[in-house]
Formats: structure tokens, sequence, C-alpha cells
């Protein structure tokens, strides 16, 4: 990999660090940090007992994550990321989780002039290259492994296909979106009203015109219901979303040559499955599994039936293991 001038750090104990200390220990997480571009981003390994049989990024979604995948400024805690990691490291897998910078997550601005690169999507992609320099420096293990969940998942796409992409032997699209973000919340906001409802999407779509054109909202955005959350987002936040919605997730996945695995599951209101089926589509021939889950929800955890989407995203039941056995099966037929 093409080194870049990124600060990374480690604060783990030293019985983390080697491969011989890998085969006397038991299971355990251990702290790190990486700092990119003025911010200090937490960052937590699981290390498996005995030999590592390869490891694994995990980079976040959307919003603002602790490394357990838990949403603090939210109310919501799915612990999703824990669940994933815990269960990859039972089964020997190094598995390096990542916060996504915001409040109570566990970031911390050194630089704010620095910092200011953040609210550009593609800063997420240096974030998730750190984190897997980390993971490399950390652990001489293969195959080398970028999860990402959601949002995250573009990111993944985005790292592979770049310079990182020849540490990397293979990519887990975790409910990846096969549509840019503005496109996938008129989406859901479409999916929300009652069957057999068409709702005026005008004020929205005039919104979403105004921010890919970098232009002010007008005043009918603030009282129309479909356009009251975009309104009240300010600038900086509206140039993160701008930033994001120029990357075509399908596209960016076609781009890794690496072996692709799309984890699907079919409750999640957030991403439905019919974007892993678009996903895959734009792989055409390139190696490329997918595997769905049905009645596992956007956080991996089995839905009861009847539950409304908003119930749906804060069930805190542990997530369904089947993911990473999913993993761990697709895993050894990668290149070592």
């Amino acid at each position: 990999m093409k080194r870049r001038a990124v600060l990374a750090s480690i604060i783990i104990g030293a019985t983390c660090m080697t491969a011989s200390n890998l085969e006397a220990a038991a299971p355990q997480e251990c702290d790190a940090t990486v700092t990119v571009s003025g911010v200090e981003i937490a960052c937590r390994f699981t290390m498996p007992q005995g030999t590592a049989r390869g490891a694994v990024l995990l980079v976040p979604g959307s919003l603002y994550s602790d490394v357990d995948g838990n949403y603090p400024s939210m109310n919501m805690r799915p612990h999703a990321y824990a669940d994933l990691a815990r269960q990859l490291g039972e089964r020997g897998f190094v598995v390096l989780r990542m916060a996504k910078i915001g409040p109570g997550t566990g970031s911390r601005t050194i630089d704010a002039d620095a910092a200011r690169r953040h609210i550009d999507f593609l800063t997420r992609v240096e974030v998730a290259q750190a984190g897997l320099e980390l993971l490399c420096r950390t652990v001489a293990t293969r195959p080398v492994i970028v999860a990402g969940h959601s949002e995250g998942a573009v990111v993944a796409s985005l790292l592979a296909a770049g310079p990182a992409g020849s540490e990397i032997d293979g990519v887990v699209s975790l409910s990846g979106p096969a549509l840019p973000i503005l496109s996938i919340l008129r989406a859901q906001i479409i999916a929300m009203v009652s069957p057999g409802v068409t709702p005026d999407m005008t004020v929205f779509d005039r919104a979403v015109v105004a921010i890919r054109a970098g232009q002010a909202l007008a005043g009918e955005a603030k009282s129309d219901p479909q356009t009251a959350m975009l309104a009240s987002i300010p600038e900086p936040g509206l140039g993160y979303l701008r930033s994001t919605d120029r990357v075509d997730p399908v596209a960016a996945l076609a781009k890794v040559q690496a072996p692709v695995l799309i984890v699907q599951g079919g409750r999640d209101d957030s991403v439905p499955a019919t974007h892993a089926e678009l996903l895959r589509a734009g792989r055409m021939t390139l190696p490329t599994e997918i595997v769905a889950f049905p009645n596992l929800t956007h956080f991996y955890k089995d839905a009861p039936p009847g539950l409304p989407p908003m119930q749906l995203m804060g069930l805190e039941t542990d997530s369904d293991p089947a993911v990473a056995d999913a993993i761990t099966a697709w895993a050894k037929h990668l290149s070592r």
C-alpha cells in the first residue's frame, strides 16, 4: 500500500501486538485511535484466541456512531458493530472497528481548521485507509477484508478501488446502498406513505435540485413535512450530503476487482433488498456473491413481525451470528 501522510496512533497493550501473543491470549478487545485531518477517531480491536485466520476492517455507516455501532446523540443502541466484531473474533478473525466522527462517539477535534475537510464525504475514504494501515501494521495475516456497513459500504468500495486495493483480498457490502443518498431519502419518503397513496414530491424534488446545485433552500422547504428535516440542516451538513450524493454506489462497487460479498436483510427499511440485486448486476462478471437473510433488519436483528420501521431500527437484541457465519464461509475461498 502506498503510505499517506496520516498520523495514526495505537493505544493498546503490548499483549495485543504480536502473533505469538495472539496465539497465547484469550479473546480480548484493545482500544486504538487514528488521527486524520485534525480529528482523533476512536477504534477498537477484537483479537481472537489462537492464530488469526484473517483480518477485517469494519467501516461504519452514516450518522454519528461509536465503535460499538451505537448512536448516542439519537439514543439508539443497536451495538451491531460490537456484535459482529465479537462474532467474527469467535470465528478466528482480527477485527478493527471504527467510530464515525460526531458527538458522543469518542472522536476528538485537535485541529479545527484541518477538521473542516471532514465535511467532504471523500475524507471518509482517507479515514478508512488510516484504519486499514493500522490493521495491517498491527497484525500480519491474510486475507485482509474490508467490510462496510450501509454508507460505509460505499466507502469500502472507493477504498478497495483505489491504491489501497492491492492490500485488500475481499470486500463485504453490509446493507450497502445502490442509489445516491438523496435518491434513497426520496424512496424512503414514498415507502412510508399509506398503501395506494401517491405522495406529492414536488417540493422535495425542488429541494434536492437546490442542494445538488449548492443553492439555498426555498422557504417552502421549511414548511413542507417532507423537506423540513433537510431545511433544518446547516450548510456544512448539506455540503456533506451533496458530496455523498455525487458518488454512484453501483459504479463504485463495479470498479472493485477483489471478490465481493453482498449481505442483505429482508426487513431492512433503510436499504431495501432491491439494492443488493442492483449492486450485483453492476458487478457483471466480477467475482460476487450475495447472501440474503429474509428476517433480518438493517442492523441484522431478527425482526418480530408487525414492527414499524422506527422500532425495527431501535431493537437492542443481539445481531444474528448468521452474518458472521456467511462472511467466514466466503472468506475461506479468498486468496491468501
